[in-house]
């Protein structure tokens, strides 16, 4: 009796462990995905307006870019 509870509580535990972690993988994916669509769209919006464009660090020669 006490052995199939025991068996029964740790079973529980690993799956809501388990689901509880996937969840927070989950909702970490989709907080990353909503801040780049933020920024994309703040890049948009200050390229329409015409203002000064900042050009990617990943493009810039390597005496701009701090290297």
């Amino acid at each position: 009796m006490h052995r199939d509870l025991r068996i029964a509580l740790l079973t529980a535990g690993v799956l809501l462990g388990f689901g509880s972690g996937f969840h927070a993988l989950r909702m970490r994916h989709w907080e990353r995905r909503l801040a780049w669509e933020r920024h994309m769209a703040g890049l948009c919006v200050e390229a329409a307006r015409g203002g000064p464009g900042r050009p990617s660090p990943l493009f810039l020669p390597g005496d701009e870019a701090g290297r």
